[in-house]
């Protein structure tokens, strides 16, 4: 897993404009751009003392709605320089490689797709948050064929384990350490809804709280760890019935 860092702020404004020139815009279009990223200027104020005026040279303005499409447009490239034995995949500024390992030569190869990804990182003026950067071996073996992996010079931290958008990967893919954190969370949410709500009669109301707050929680990618052990499926159980009982109002 790579992660790229203050990666909205260090797409630098000349490559990125290269980039929109090879995917084909110019002319008017072109020179819009180009005016929307260039001329703007930043300063930093403390205690009412401010800097002088700096140059923006580097960054997709933040909040804006063409800030995440330049960005992306910026990091297009990225996988094309990744050979076909290394599987890929892009969210926002975070980049995962993948494939499986049966023996040194795969390892040699996704060493190679990491190098390619630094020589990537350097063509185009970003480089990675080395200490987010990790390792993770999936696998039900004993003794895994495991290597240390490098980012340039730096060499990945291996975990054991990882959280992939919302999601605790383990090394030996299971879900109790998700579900756990995620039942505690659940339950924390809810001990704050039946302390700070304790007027709240209406019964629709507490219903959507909970859905909004609770809910929400327990149902996000269900498709990648819902339970099948009864233990987990207890424990979610277990939290159910509690909160059924503050929504309908219904003592134990």
């Amino acid at each position: 897993m790579i992660n790229k860092a203050q990666a909205f702020d260090s797409a630098d404004h000349g490559i990125l404009l290269k980039k929109l020139k090879a995917y084909g815009i110019s002319g008017n279009l072109y020179n819009w751009f180009t005016g929307y990223l260039r001329g703007r200027t930043q300063r930093v104020v403390v205690e009412g003392v401010a800097s002088e005026w700096s140059p923006v040279t580097s960054g997709v303005p933040q909040g804006s709605i063409l800030g995440p499409m330049l960005f992306l447009l910026f990091i297009n490239d990225l996988p094309d320089i990744i050979p076909p034995t290394t599987s890929k995949g892009l969210y926002a500024d975070d980049t995962k490689l993948y494939t499986a390992i049966t023996s040194r030569q795969d390892c040699d190869n996704l060493q190679v797709a990491l190098s390619y990804v630094d020589d990537w990182s350097k063509e185009s003026n970003i480089s990675f948050n080395t200490s987010k950067c990790k390792a993770l071996t999936i696998s039900r073996r004993k003794q895994p064929i495991v290597i240390n992996y490098h980012l340039g010079s730096a060499e990945l931290i291996r975990v054991e384990s990882e959280v992939d958008l919302g999601i605790t990967v383990t090394s030996n893919l299971s879900w109790n350490r998700h579900i756990t954190k995620l039942v505690t969370k659940a339950n924390s949410t809810l001990g704050l809804l039946r302390r700070t709500c304790p007027m709240l009669t209406n019964c629709d109301a507490r219903r959507t709280l909970y859905l909004s707050l609770v809910k929400s929680q327990l149902s996000y990618a269900t498709e990648i760890w819902s339970p099948y052990q009864s233990l987990n499926k207890i424990s979610f159980e277990k939290l159910q019935r509690p909160a059924t009982r503050w929504i309908l109002q219904v003592k134990k």
